[in-house]
């Protein structure tokens, strides 16, 4: 009987610390970014944010504001457009997503150092495949990846995610790129992590834009500390449960029976 009653009374005193919140970022950038900062290269420019022009050595960054302070997202709902031109010539070097430590500054095509970078990388620098190509990086170390052609001669093409306890889904436009529950080995988001795009160019360059941003979050709460009250209740359930199993247990004889004599 014991076990049980504690149990009861912990679940009774900390019951309320898995509840589920959710944050959400959701713009088009008709009048401004919101929770977010602009850097770099990166400007609000007619109705949707571009992260560098078509112009040689930019690095612009949209970093979100934490969507969930203090909590540990379980999983996240995504979806953003993204335009890559100009069409007909050659482009580089990226756009990326990440969901990771906020940069100091800005991120490029590579994304953040660790965490979830989902990168569109139109520049061969000589990783396999090659460019252009969808890539997963988890934690710096690529995934899952497909290539599939990223100029969109600047017009805008929708992408889609889903992350949860099963994987990473993705979408891009509408199929011509899909991934399935990518497996992401060691990727433990802590509730510090922040939602960044980054673009980048070099010695060759690209106007690279997102529109259309929404981002929903399912997140837990670390488990509260007890307050007086529920220790009370946790020591009186102890104090109970002990008391419940003696008064179960049964009186042993300790002497023999008397005797007879004839």
């Amino acid at each position: 009987m014991k076990t049980p009653m504690i149990a009861v009374a912990a679940a009774l005193a900390l019951g309320t610390g898995g509840i589920c919140h959710a944050g959400a970022y959701i713009n088009d950038f008709s009048s401004g970014v919101g929770a977010a900062s602009l850097r770099g290269s990166a400007v609000l420019d007619s109705g949707s944010v571009r992260l560098t022009p078509n112009s040689l050595d930019q690095e612009g960054s949209l970093v979100i504001d934490n969507l969930d302070p203090g909590r540990v997202v379980r999983g996240f709902d995504a979806s953003f457009t993204l335009a890559m031109g100009p069409a007909g010539v050659t482009l580089a070097d990226g756009v990326s997503f990440s969901f990771g430590p906020p940069p100091a500054g800005t991120y490029g095509e590579s994304g953040a150092p660790t965490g979830l970078v989902v990168t569109f990388d139109l520049w061969d620098n000589g990783e396999s495949p090659t460019p252009p190509v969808i890539r997963v990086v988890v934690n710096g170390t690529q995934v899952a990846a497909q290539q599939v052609t990223l100029d969109s001669g600047g017009a805008f093409l929708p992408v889609t995610l889903h992350y949860d306890a099963s994987g990473l889904d993705l979408n891009y436009n509408s199929g011509a790129v899909t991934f399935n529950n990518v497996a992401l080995p060691g990727f433990a988001p802590p509730s510090y992590y922040q939602f960044t795009f980054g673009g980048r160019t070099g010695s060759v360059s690209a106007e690279q834009r997102i529109d259309d941003v929404s981002i929903t979050t399912s997140s837990a709460a670390p488990a509260p500390v007890p307050t007086l009250g529920e220790w009370g209740v946790i020591v009186l359930a102890t104090l109970l449960a002990g008391l419940a199993a003696g008064a179960f247990r049964r009186p042993r004889s300790t002497g023999n029976g008397p005797s007879h004599r004839a």
